[in-house]
């Protein structure tokens, strides 16, 4: 419990994909992606419970290898290429309920893809989003300016090539850019009551969280390969 709140946390950890096949149990510096997930939420000792969300027994198995809770496997429905993440973490929500027998007042989604989380990350996050009483908070990463809008370029029907929006042909130094966010993984926290009646992550109450360290969602194998080398150098990590 923190600030008399209950709090779930869920690694929510689908057996397919597309970019890395089993991607989720894909090893980083001889731990699991699952793995690297569960060790940071075991530090959590606040947490009333914490619990994966798959389709795959073997998942639930490396799960449990790591602290983490399997009540249940995903259904069919919450586990295809098009399945809607709000779907699986209600559902998780609603499961772990019954399982510990507790209604949960806030829900953190750790996604296993996001390594670098630290514990502190996922605690004041939490904090900010009991104490400024909003309906989620979300963990996020400064944009890199090359892949600022303004910057990107579209092919048009006629194959011509163009600013994507128009002021981009007016751009000429990053200093002139408004700062932009991607969202990291590292952690999305949510409000139970808000979470349920709203129906989305996103709402006008949604607040950052911002990460200035190196962060990195894996989603390919490069990602892979540029997580494991950030973590032989621990200062980038910092």
């Amino acid at each position: 419990m923190l600030d008399g709140m209950n709090v779930l946390a869920i690694v929510p950890a689908r057996s397919e994909s597309k970019g890395i096949p089993n991607k989720n149990i894909c090893k980083l510096s001889g731990i699991s992606l699952i793995g690297w997930a569960g060790l940071c939420l075991s530090k959590l000792k606040w947490l009333d419970g914490k619990i994966i969300s798959t389709d795959s027994k073997d998942y639930a198995e490396e799960g449990k290898r790591y602290g983490l809770d399997a009540p249940f496997l995903r259904p069919e429905n919450l586990s295809t290429d098009t399945s809607n993440i709000y779907d699986t973490v209600v559902h998780a929500l609603l499961e772990a309920d019954k399982f510990y027998e507790k209604t949960f007042d806030v829900v953190i989604l750790t996604e296993p893809t996001s390594p670098f989380r630290k514990p502190e990350d996922l605690e004041e996050a939490t904090k900010k989003l009991i104490s400024s009483h909003a309906d989620s908070v979300v963990t996020v990463s400064s944009l890199n300016s090359k892949c600022h809008p303004a910057k990107a370029l579209s092919i048009k029907d006629d194959e011509s090539l163009g600013f994507y929006e128009a002021r981009g042909a007016k751009v000429i130094n990053r200093q002139s850019l408004e700062p932009l966010y991607w969202r990291n993984g590292v952690c999305y926290v949510f409000n139970r009551v808000s979470l349920l009646e709203n129906s989305w992550f996103f709402t006008e109450n949604t607040l950052p969280f911002i990460i200035d360290r190196d962060i990195v969602n894996i989603d390919s194998p490069i990602e892979l390969e540029w997580a494991e080398f950030l973590l032989k150098k621990p200062s980038l990590t910092k």
